[in-house]
């Protein structure tokens, strides 16, 4: 009697899985996809609804408008960046392994760290950050005044690394066209072909103005703001 009933019993007629509940976790990760298939400006609140099969109504329940869901979406990349343990020898070292990582997470998601411009040390992920940089700055004897504008400097070097990666690879995005020049090149003749009475070190320095990969810049930058914190205020 058992089995007929269970063939009595009624049959769900959706030809694919029920839908996750909503939440803010689940709709910041729809939108955390679309950014990685289709960069930032693809995410809209219409977008995400689409593809999470919902109406956008049903997401003001979770975040008020798109500058919340961004906020939300930049806090959950950072929640990714790793902690370093710190080391009062190895401190520098430890600093440019903190935002490495968190120059690799951005990266990982093109144009997020635009929506950290102004706001990444006020959520939870941005916090940890900037406590795990002030840990390391005080660990190497910098002073407490020029260990508070150093980590605002390296977290504001750090996201605006981060934009101008997702501006160089927003060519490569599906829906874009790719890159029909050598901007690099480009920029090197450019500076060549200047003036030298009026333009003498950018004419003289066109190669060395146009050397350096992404790492090798974005690490100067690090060391250069690091060692200024302990020696330079």
């Amino acid at each position: 009697m058992s089995e007929l009933r269970d063939l009595d019993e009624p049959r769900s007629r959706r030809d694919r899985p029920a839908k996750p509940p909503l939440s803010r976790a689940v709709i910041t990760e729809a939108a955390l996809e679309l950014v990685r298939q289709d960069g930032l400006d693809a995410v809209t609140l219409r977008k995400v609804a689409d593809r999470l099969d919902t109406g956008p109504a049903s997401l003001y329940v979770y975040v008020a408008n798109r500058e919340e869901l961004l906020e939300r979406m930049f806090d959950r990349v950072l929640a990714e960046v790793p902690v370093v343990a710190v080391n009062k020898r190895w401190w520098r070292e430890r600093l440019v392994e903190l935002f490495s990582g968190m120059l690799a997470a951005l990266d990982r998601y093109p144009g997020i760290a635009q929506a950290g411009l102004g706001s990444m040390s006020t959520t939870p992920g941005g916090l940890a950050i900037a406590e795990n940089a002030l840990a390391l700055l005080c660990a190497g004897g910098v002073a407490d005044q020029a260990a508070a504008w150093a980590c605002d400097a390296l977290l504001l070097h750090t996201v605006a690394t981060g934009v101008e990666h997702a501006i160089e690879r927003r060519p490569t995005l599906p829906g874009h066209k790719s890159p029909d020049r050598d901007y690099v090149g480009a920029a090197r003749e450019l500076f060549r072909s200047l003036p030298s009475d009026r333009y003498p070190n950018l004419s003289r320095m066109a190669v060395t103005m146009t050397t350096g990969g992404d790492t090798e810049r974005f690490e100067f930058g690090l060391n250069a703001l690091i060692h200024g914190a302990r020696e330079g205020y």
